[in-house]
Order: structure tokens, then sequence, then C-alpha cells
């Protein structure tokens, strides 16, 4: 029998077949055979044959010299792409924002940290005198090992000024860094209408600036008798600014009052103090002691590398130690304003003067400060009386003098003793009071 005559015989029997199925089944065997299709439809392989296009980048290397690659340790990959690499050391990176109240020894107390930890940071803060008094804002930054041991302290003190302390050899090494940031100069002038310091405050001037003006002239004229309405002023305003932002440290450089009778001038010179148009000093020159009378007998000079009385570490000794008894009047050795003055640990009662860009001083260990932070002082006013607090063996008085924020020996330090600019100085002092009379628009002909 031929083959198609049979393949037609079984189809007719499988329909007649599928027919007298109960209506369930017939179903069910439609859906079998709608899916054996289906599975006879998919191909039995993949053609793997089909090329996979993908397009690959390699990161660019400088790991190639010639036609050899260059062998670098791991630690060296580490320092340049430490994000590729976990922190395996059990470290603790502890960020705080100062507020209201805090203080390093809550903080530590707070983070596990040992109280003696402490004292070995004011020990070392006793140069700087900034831990004692942390202000609300300011950024502290602590690393601290797996057994809670201080590895490095970091004090954001403002944008000009950050304070850090490494453990090093099981002692803190301090180290101040200070952004120089940009000076740039502001031009006020005004009118006289009613006091001076309103008719200042009219113009844009500060109360501090207003008081720089009024101290460098004080000698020379009475803003409060001297001044009529209509009389002018002219003000030249060194402002400084980190970043791009006003850090708020600011000095008068320039100052010109015309009234109906006369013109009065001022002009800063590199030494923080101010003179005339024709170098004449308008402010009493620097004292060489803070004392009275005759000059007290040093206890302990001035030695940057001294063996420390109590600690009996290596330690600079920045300053000179002068043995008066408690009570002692310490008196400002020169025109300027207070920036600091409080208690800390180390250097007990402290005050600290700042005498122009140039110059500042401090004495420590007080008994009694009569002076408060922003207060202007004039050379030989009392600021304080000596004393035996803080960190000392003894009754003394400790006293500094900073150059350009560098401690050096107050006994030696050539200090501008004169009444007038030096006539090695007065070539650059005219240079600077006619380009500071150029930015006022004024000349020195019309003075």
């Amino acid at each position: 029998m031929p083959l198609l005559l049979q393949v037609k015989i079984f189809f007719r029997k499988l329909l007649i077949f599928i027919n007298h199925l109960p209506r369930l089944h017939f179903w069910m065997v439609i859906g079998l055979l709608m899916f054996l299709l289906f599975i006879s439809l998919i191909p039995a392989e993949l053609n793997h044959e089909q090329p996979i296009k993908r397009e690959l980048t390699l990161p660019i290397s400088d790991a190639l010299q010639g036609e050899y690659a260059i062998a670098e340790p791991l630690n060296a990959i580490r320092a340049d792409h430490n994000k590729l690499f976990p922190d395996f050391s059990g470290n603790r990176n502890i960020d705080i924002t100062i507020s209201g109240g805090d203080t390093l020894s809550a903080i530590f107390s707070r983070e596990g940290i040992s109280a003696a930890v402490l004292q070995d940071l004011l020990e070392a803060d006793a140069e700087h005198l900034r831990l004692s008094n942390l202000l609300p804002g300011q950024e502290v930054h602590l690393l601290v090992s797996p057994d809670n041991q201080l590895l490095s302290l970091k004090v954001v003190i403002d944008r000009v000024h950050t304070l850090t302390f490494v453990l090093k050899d099981g002692e803190y090494i301090s180290d101040m860094q200070v952004k120089e940031g940009e000076w740039r100069n502001s031009y006020y002038h005004g009118s006289v209408t009613g006091s001076f310091y309103v008719s200042a405050k009219r113009a844009g001037l500060t109360g501090s600036q207003i008081q720089q003006v009024s101290g460098a002239l004080q000698e020379k004229f009475d803003f409060n008798r001297q001044l009529r309405a209509g009389d002018t002023f002219h003000v030249l305003v060194a402002k400084q600014y980190v970043e791009g932002v006003y850090s708020f440290d600011s000095e008068v450089l320039a100052i010109l009052i015309r009234t109906r009778s006369a013109t009065y001038t001022a002009f800063l010179n590199e030494d923080g103090r101010y003179y005339d148009k024709n170098g004449k000093g308008l402010s009493k020159a620097f004292r060489r002691y803070p004392t009275n009378g005759k000059p007290p007998r040093i206890s302990s000079p001035f030695n940057p590398h001294r063996l420390h009385p109590i600690t009996k570490r290596v330690s600079p000794h920045n300053g000179t130690d002068f043995a008066v008894v408690v009570g002692t009047k310490v008196h400002a050795v020169g025109d300027g304003v207070v920036i600091r003055a409080g208690f800390h640990p180390a250097a007990g009662n402290y005050v600290v003067i700042k005498h122009g860009r140039k110059y500042t001083s401090r004495v420590l260990h007080l008994s009694k400060i009569l002076v408060h932070k922003g207060q202007r002082v004039e050379m030989g006013q009392v600021i304080a009386l000596s004393g035996n607090t803080g960190r000392s063996t003894g009754p003394h008085l400790h006293y500094e003098f900073h150059v350009y924020n560098k401690p050096v020996n107050p006994m030696t330090v050539d200090l501008p003793l004169s009444q007038e600019v030096p006539k090695k100085d007065i070539k650059a002092f005219n240079k600077r009071r006619d380009s500071s009379l150029r930015e006022m628009g004024e000349t020195l002909s019309d003075l």
C-alpha cells in the first residue's frame, strides 16, 4: 500500500477518534498538539559563530616606559588610589562641629579617650593657647586607634587658622597652619554730621576700625571737641580675604581728616605704628619691659632648646620669665588691640595683644586680667597683675614677643623705639604713603 495512502488513513482514523472524545479531553489533545508544534519550530542550538561586538576602554597608564613595565610598591598605589583599598587599620575618624557648651574634656570623655591625653595636649598647646576655649562653629577632627589612643587632633579655628596635633614618639607635636589669603584695600569717606562715630559707621567703617582711627590720632586731635559739622574724613582699610571670603581681619592703613582750620594725617608703618605725612610718630614707641621701674631679674631666659622643668622634655621656652612677686603691675609694651584674654590650664591667666600686622605680645601666669578681648590699649597701660596660675613652678611673669607670629627673644629683638621713622626705612614709608594717597584720590601737595 502506498505511503501517502497510509498517512491519509491514519489521520482519518485519528480525527474520528478525536471527535468521539469527551469535550474536555478533546481540548487537552488539541493543546498538546499545539505545544508539540511550537517546540518543533525552536532551533536545536544557538549559532555561536555570530560575532559579539563590544567596546573596551582601557585606563590610561604611565606604568610603561619604553617596552618595559614599571613596578610600583603597593603602598605607592594605595596612596594614589586609596579609594580602591579599604582601610583595615581599625582607626576611627571623628568629625565634630562645636556647639555651645562643648569642651574638649567632654568630647574626650564621650569618645573614651584618656584624660591624661588632654593634659599632654594642653601642654603642647601652651604655644598657641587655643584648646581651652573652643567656640561654637569651630570644627574638630580626631583620629583614634582601635585601643582609643588619640593619634591626631585637628581644630579648624577660623578661615585662616588650623591647629593640628600629631602623636610622635610618645608626645604630641603641634603645628599652626595659617592661610595667607589676600589683602585688598577699601576706601571710605564721609562728612561729619553729629558724632564722628555715627558718621564713620554710616560711611561703612566697623566699630573696631573706628577705634583704630581715633587711637592713631588721639594725641594730635580731639574728635569730640575739634570736629564740626561739614568736616570730612577719608580712611583706607586693608581687609584680608581667604579663598574669596572676608576673614574679618582688617587694618587701617591711612587716615586723612580735614577740618576748617587744619588737615591731619596718619599712615601705618611696617612696625605697627602710625606716623604723619612727614614720618613723625603719632604714638609712643615700644618699651622693652612689661613692668615699670628698674628692669626685673630674669629667672628663665628665652631658649628654643630648654628642658621643661615639669615635664622634663625638651620644650622651647618662647619667652622671658621675670622673677616678680604676685600682684606686680603688668603694662602693655605698645599700642594695640587685645585679641585674646582668658585662662589656659598650662599658661594660667593670659593676655595676647596685637600691635599691627607685624608684632604680637603675650603675658602668662597672671593673677588678674584687667582688659578684655577687643579692647584697644596704649603703651604703658596696666593690663594685668602678675601671678602663679597654670603650670608654674613659682610666682613669676612670663613675657613673649612675636614677629609675624614667630616668637623671638624680647630682650634682644630690634624694636621700634624712636619717635619718627628711622632713616633706613623712610624711603619705603614714603612709597607706601604716596600709594595710599593715590588710592584715596589725594596727593601729597594737597595736604
